[in-house]
């Protein structure tokens, strides 16, 4: 175990609190076998300490726990990604309905990146449908491929609700959740003494907004337990479940570390060939992730081959192939307008030095 290391990610993180980055952070580096040392920091709510059991928004990092459910499904030949959208989903776009179901979890389906679902639509259901036809005129399709898309997550989602007839959230339990023991993570699991409390507004998602002409209110921080993303705060309130594809899960750093440990070593859900095909090829994303770029949250101290994704409401899972790692790096962000990403580069600098091979 790597003392040293250890300590100075607790300052770090103590330092993050401080400066208002976030509210609450822990921090885990581990092998593909076991955790090498976790650091917590910061207050789940007034007067109440973060554990190393703490859980947090995922937010966006709810991704690869869909798509590591899209390689089980497509395993079991239950639902094969080469399937076309349009054969889960007949009533989409037709130029979405041409591509194949992985193209969604690639980025690669034209979908362009996020709409005030909340603003334009009064169910879940006109929620989807509005995705899958593209838009009202088609103005939600045209993206260029590699154009990062909730969207397209979300569709995905709901395509494997439709096509199994199972919610999203019994799928995740069953194939995925439960095979790996991943018992803290939960779709929004409500006001929980375990849950960190988030304290940050949609003021991100008004810039958003007001780009593609509609004029939003800032929703502000969740209820306790509930998500900080606007979309799923909406599909949760019109009894959609808890988990909508591209967010809506809660965990703590332990099971992000076993999801990226099945991932550096696969073979308890996850196919090793199925793995290696959804990592292979170009572009900014594999199946799932984020490849590593030198001004994104992974930076210099992580290498080329390595994949991870973020969360909006501060959160961070990157999977490092060549010195056998994983790197979770969860908190409350306070601030919507800022970047977070130098806070994340600077734990991975820190996190990645060099340690023995276990």
């Amino acid at each position: 175990m790597s003392d040293g290391i250890a300590l100075r990610v607790d300052a770090f993180l103590d330092q993050a609190v401080r400066a208002g980055i976030v509210s609450a952070a822990v921090a885990l580096r581990g092998s593909a076998k076991k955790v090498e040392w976790m650091a917590p920091a910061g207050l789940v709510r007034e007067g109440v300490w973060v554990k190393d059991s703490t859980r947090f928004d995922l937010a966006s990092l709810t991704k690869p726990f869909t798509a590591s459910l899209a390689l089980v499904l497509d395993g079991e030949d239950t639902l094969p990604l080469v399937m076309k959208i349009g054969e889960a989903w007949p009533e989409a776009h037709r130029e979405l309905a041409r591509r194949p179901l992985s193209d969604l979890l690639r980025h690669r389906s034209g979908l362009a990146a996020w709409t005030p679902l909340y603003h334009r639509c009064r169910s879940a259901e006109e929620a989807f449908d509005l995705i899958a036809r593209g838009g009202r005129d088609g103005e939600l399709l045209g993206a260029r491929p590699g154009t990062y898309s909730d969207l397209g997550y979300m569709l995905w989602g709901a395509a494997a609700e439709r096509w199994t007839g199972r919610s999203l959230a019994e799928l995740l339990r069953s194939h995925l959740l439960g095979p790996l023991s991943l018992a803290s993570a939960e779709p929004s699991p409500g006001e929980r003494p375990d849950v960190a409390v988030s304290l940050m507004g949609t003021g991100k998602e008004v810039e958003l907004a007001a780009k593609q002409g509609f004029d939003v209110p800032d929703l502000g921080p969740p209820p306790v337990g509930l998500p900080q993303d606007g979309n799923a705060r909406f599909l949760l309130s019109r009894g959609a479940g808890g988990v909508y594809g591209h967010a809506g899960l809660f965990a703590a750093a332990r099971d992000l570390w076993r999801l990226g440990a099945e991932w550096l070593e696969p073979g308890r859900v996850l196919n090793p060939g199925g793995v290696a095909a959804a990592l292979k090829g170009g572009g900014p994303f594999a199946l799932g992730w984020w490849r590593r770029t030198l001004h994104g949250s992974a930076g210099r101290a992580l290498p080329p081959t390595a994949f991870g994704h973020t969360g909006f409401a501060g959160t961070s899972l990157w999977v490092d192939p060549e010195r056998r790692r994983v790197f979770v790096l969860l908190g409350s962000r306070l601030d919507p307008l800022t970047d977070v990403d130098r806070w994340r580069r600077r734990f991975h600098a820190l996190a990645a030095a060099p340690a023995r091979q276990l």
